[in-house]
């Protein structure tokens, strides 16, 4: 409980102090543990400790966002590009590590033809529960993390971008997110709450 109530997403990480292997391997295990539809673990993970990939992916995911944003006015677009504690994309870049997730679509699955729409909804909350236990398991180790979106809107781009690292890119990975890891150089406070009793009802 402590875990989860006290972690929060970091945008600004020591560079002085990098991420192992081992480590990055470990809170990969536990998005490999959360639950999802029928066991199904529609997800692939891409660790990422090559400093060069992700700075070319921090360039994608900032020509991303400008995707993302683009019915916005100049003006708009600086104004909500970055957060309260810093850039989110840059973040990529400057964290000692990153986990790129992907949803796995398997085309030929048999539900995929007669509940496409429910198994859309299914499969993204196996990716999403994943993807939070990863960052859990991160602030568990004293790492902090990150929510990035704007893989969303540059799979294209991935696709020229990783197999230069040696990936060969798989057509059924839909980019989801990606989650930069690293140390803190600083506290940072979880952003307020609404009212549990403005989100809640119980049955009793």
């Amino acid at each position: 409980m402590e875990d989860i109530f006290d972690r929060t997403c970091c945008r600004i990480f020591d560079s002085s102090r990098t991420i192992s292997k081992k480590d990055l391997t470990k809170i990969i295990k536990a998005g490999q543990a959360a639950p999802s539809a029928k066991n199904r673990q529609p997800y692939f993970f891409l660790g990422i400790l090559n400093p060069e990939c992700r700075k070319e992916i921090t360039k994608a995911a900032i020509q991303g966002r400008k995707k993302q944003f683009s019915h916005l006015s100049e003006e708009d677009f600086k104004r909500v590009e970055k957060g309260d504690t810093g850039s989110n994309d840059i973040s990529i870049e400057n964290a000692s590590a990153a986990i790129l997730v992907f949803r796995n679509s398997e085309k030929g699955y048999t539900e995929a033809e007669t509940e496409s729409k429910n198994l859309n909804i299914k499969e993204e909350q196996g990716v999403a529960t994943a993807a939070y236990s990863m960052m859990l398991q991160a602030h568990a180790m004293g790492i902090a993390s990150g929510w990035i979106c704007s893989p969303l809107y540059i799979k294209n781009e991935l696709k020229k971008i990783l197999p230069k690292y040696g990936v060969a890119f798989n057509d059924n990975w839909e980019p989801r997110l990606i989650i930069p890891l690293g140390y803190p150089t600083r506290k940072t406070q979880k952003p307020p709450r609404k009212p549990l009793e403005d989100i809640c009802l119980f049955v009793e």
